[in-house]
């Protein structure tokens, strides 16, 4: 085990973003399978696995890392799952770098894959005064463009934040999926672009916002021992 505060990236894989009408559990499978087949390593090195999907997967969807554990054969290594919205698989790979760095594994895999119905993502059924998610959609009509648009114009007052600035991010976004096969946009768009597209919510125009999707992300982390004991010298 290892005692530095790294590990390695040793492969990475990706189910294309789109909207195919599948399970999520196979957008996570062929991710993970090729995130391993990147790294070069066979399923059973693995010693752990961190799933990352959403509340709107099901009961499979509250449970991801078992439920793609299960899905690419039982082996019996610990699992772990995160779901915290759009921080999900940011929280999915802390966990495994955290259960390296710990010394409890060398391998970890992280997958996480999502389906998403068409148009505004409304909460989940059911009468639930005290959730501030589910009152704003309900009493207020505050769909996810209009609520991001209040944080959007909340951050302008805070932070001295501008348009200009939510536009750069929209300009290097589809600049990085041009040159991804697995995006599901791949055009690229100048800030002129973003600003000549309708507004949907104020401050935020129609390319300011994304698109739901369906697909899968997966990535092989390891300990520096694990690395070394493999003879790759410039790991990420």
């Amino acid at each position: 085990m290892s005692n530095t505060n790294e590990v390695a990236v040793l492969g990475v894989g990706m189910h294309p973003w789109g909207k195919w009408g599948r399970n999520f559990v196979g957008y996570g499978t062929h991710a993970a399978l090729a995130a391993l087949d990147d790294a070069g390593i066979p399923w059973s090195d693995v010693g752990f696995v961190s799933g990352a999907a959403t509340m709107r997967n099901g009961y499979p969807g509250y449970v991801p890392g078992a439920t793609f554990a299960q899905a690419l054969g039982w082996t019996g290594v610990p699992v772990t799952s995160s779901y915290g919205a759009c921080a999900s698989g940011a929280m999915a790979i802390e966990a495994a770098r955290a259960r390296i760095l710990s010394g409890r594994c060398d391998v970890a895999l992280v997958v996480g894959a999502d389906t998403t119905p068409k148009g505004f993502l409304a909460p989940q059924g059911g009468e639930r005064t005290d959730d501030p998610d589910w009152l704003r959609f309900r009493l207020l009509g505050a769909t996810n463009p209009t609520y991001f648009g209040m944080y959007a114009r909340r951050r302008v007052d805070l932070y001295g934040a501008t348009v200009d600035d939510f536009t750069a991010v929209k300009v290097k976004n589809a600049r990085h999926g041009l040159n991804n096969p697995n995006a599901r946009y791949r055009k690229e768009f100048s800030a002129e672009d973003v600003a000549a597209s309708p507004v949907v919510a104020d401050p935020l125009h129609l390319l300011h916002i994304c698109a739901t999707s369906d697909g899968g992300a997966a990535m092989v982390l390891a300990s520096m021992d694990y690395v070394r004991s493999r003879g790759l010298d410039n790991p990420v």
